[in-house]
């Protein structure tokens, strides 16, 4: 059955680690009724710490993705948000043209205090036809390409650098804007709520820490550790299927050159370093050649260590003496 979450746009009013658009954090009482792959309508509560045009209103829908643990608290769940748009068109209030609640059908008022509350076909349908939505089975993402006739952005976007001493909980996301994170974004942010990926984060840090180091991060960089005039750019992966191993260097390859890039100033010349979750299968050892013929350290966890797995890694103020 579809779902309505409930979400709240302040960290403030917030209980739970979400990230609008990206993730949903949920307690052990909805665990039943969040499906795999359910449709969602977005329902965003009046506020306690700062007033809406937006409150009581629904306004957005997406699918949900498939719910894992919250690797710190084995009594929520987080569960990723792989499609989102926002109404474009129109905010919808709780009750239709003639008085009768959108989710009920009827005058009988919703369950407004559960946060994940099952609604019909029909219902779910009656939202998204009075948001002016027009959809065929399940929506699409919006598109991530500029359309030709847009204006070049005058600048890659960017995210302030924040001191890290513990890894934060979900994705330790600080919204920049009311604009939800773009998909890019969103993906990130979705892997760092996953444990093996906190796994990497926290032994790194732990390491950079009793070498007398110090780490950054924000919103889109994992780490950045400074050891006196080195720097090191990391980059955490996870490798649930070993036979992804190739796709997640790529990916995080991508991931490093547009840090390097769009960081360029404040890295400041910093070592990129990729690490992985597991270390990769016999097969694909030879990542770590690729990675050092391009200048990127690599390393990964293994019996809850950090390993380096090419001659970059074992120089890095991470493994030397």
């Amino acid at each position: 059955m579809p779902l309505v979450l409930s979400q709240h746009f302040s960290a403030l009013d917030r209980r739970y680690q979400d990230v609008e658009g990206a993730l949903y954090h949920y307690p052990r009482q909805y665990f039943g009724r969040v499906a795999p792959f359910s449709r969602f309508v977005y329902y965003r509560p009046a506020s306690r710490s700062n007033r809406r045009s937006d409150e009581r209103t629904y306004f957005g829908h997406g699918v949900l993705g498939t719910p894992y643990p919250d690797p710190n608290d084995q009594s929520l769940r987080f569960v990723d948000i792989i499609q989102y748009e926002p109404f474009a068109r129109a905010l919808v209030p709780l009750r239709d043209p003639l008085g009768n609640y959108y989710e009920t059908g009827t005058t009988a008022v919703p369950q407004g205090q559960s946060a994940v509350r099952e609604i019909t076909d029909v219902a779910y349908h009656r939202i998204l036809a009075a948001a002016d939505v027009a959809v065929t089975g399940i929506s699409l993402l919006p598109s991530t390409l500029a359309p030709p006739h847009a204006a070049p952005a005058a600048r890659w976007p960017k995210d302030d650098f924040r001191e890290i001493d513990d890894v934060p909980p979900g994705a330790g996301y600080v919204p920049r804007s009311a604009d939800p994170p773009n998909v890019y974004e969103a993906a990130a942010l979705q892997e760092r709520a996953r444990a093996d990926h906190q796994r990497v984060l926290k032994l790194i840090l732990r390491e950079v820490h009793a070498r007398g180091g110090s780490c950054l991060y924000n919103n889109n960089v994992d780490l950045l550790s400074a050891f006196g005039n080195e720097r090191i750019l990391v980059e955490a992966k996870s490798l649930n299927d070993l036979g992804d191993a190739v796709d997640r260097m790529r990916y995080g390859l991508g991931q490093l050159l547009d840090y390097g890039v769009r960081y360029r100033a404040e890295l400041a010349g910093a070592k990129p370093l990729l690490a992985f979750g597991r270390p990769p299968a016999a097969d694909a050892q030879w990542i770590g050649e690729i990675l050092q013929e391009n200048g990127v350290a690599f390393a990964c966890v293994a019996n809850d260590a950090l390993l380096p797995l090419n001659e970059h890694a074992r120089e890095t103020r991470l493994f030397a003496p």
